[in-house]
């Protein structure tokens, strides 16, 4: 049997579709409009994040609160996994952005852009890789300085000490570490003569209160030297958008806050 014709098909609709399918065409119509204004929107707010000098965003009236917003969306969707809200895990080495801390960099949107990039130990030669905490416990510490020598568990307990030295239960121990630490550990080739760390390799700071890895502990600090670190994380410059990546920086470089 043929098909209906088109006249046909129409009068076996619903009534209402007949009486309404003009207004129901016009509201398709604006919806699309109203869609595309908005994309239009967006790729002008997008191409305007990318234009300004990414240390003047947060400081935009115009820029701040999208960045921000898409910043959020971004960070929760790729970050947050390791990352939590912000304040990190000690367990695992995972730094707090929400302190004044910096591990890598100044805290600068565009330090942050960067290791959102590019990473840190994430085989992107473009990220950040300059040092990693030998394992002073290890026949071979650190492979890429063979000079480094292992220490033995009372030479490591000396270290110890002497990082602990607000703390120190044995102050000849402590004075030994120090001799350690300046010599031929060659600790303080990463975090400075006075162990106030360097962001500029991610060496930590060992002289306040904030840890990386654990609580500050003996038995934590003990574990860091015997087994090393070297923290990583993934690079996503192929998996975000250059805008996306910006805004995920904003977003982190606002969550300390301004300094105290």
């Amino acid at each position: 049997m043929p098909d209906p014709r088109p006249t046909d098909r129409l009068q076996a609709l619903p009534p209402w579709w007949r009486r309404y399918r003009l207004l129901l065409v016009v509201a398709l119509i604006v919806a699309i409009a109203i869609a595309a204004a908005a994309g239009a929107a967006q790729a002008r707010i997008d191409a305007a994040i990318m234009r300004a000098d990414p240390a003047t965003i947060l400081g935009s009236a115009d820029l701040a609160r999208p960045a921000l917003v898409q910043g959020h969306a971004g960070f929760v969707a790729h970050c947050a996994s390791c990352h939590g809200d912000g304040r990190g895990d000690p367990t695992r080495g995972i730094p707090n952005l929400r302190d004044h801390d910096f591990l890598y960099g100044s805290g600068q949107v565009a330090e942050i852009e960067a290791i959102v990039l590019h990473g840190i130990r994430s085989g992107d030669p473009r990220g950040w890789h300059l040092a990693a905490m030998p394992a002073y416990a290890r026949p071979l510490p650190y492979a890429a300085e063979p000079a480094i020598k292992p220490l033995s568990p009372a030479e490591i307990g000396d270290v110890v000490e002497y990082l602990l030295r607000d703390r120190a239960r044995d102050d000849a121990a402590a004075a030994r570490g120090q001799a350690i630490f300046a010599g031929r550990g060659a600790c303080w080739d990463c975090h400075e003569p006075d162990g106030g760390g360097n962001p500029a390799v991610g060496a930590p700071n060992l002289a306040d209160t904030t840890w990386l890895y654990g609580d500050g502990s003996a038995a934590a600090l003990t574990a860091t030297l015997k087994r090393g670190r070297a923290g990583s994380c993934p690079a996503f410059a192929r998996m975000l958008s250059p805008v996306a990546a910006r805004t995920i920086a904003v977003y982190v470089a606002s969550l300390p806050g301004k300094p105290a």
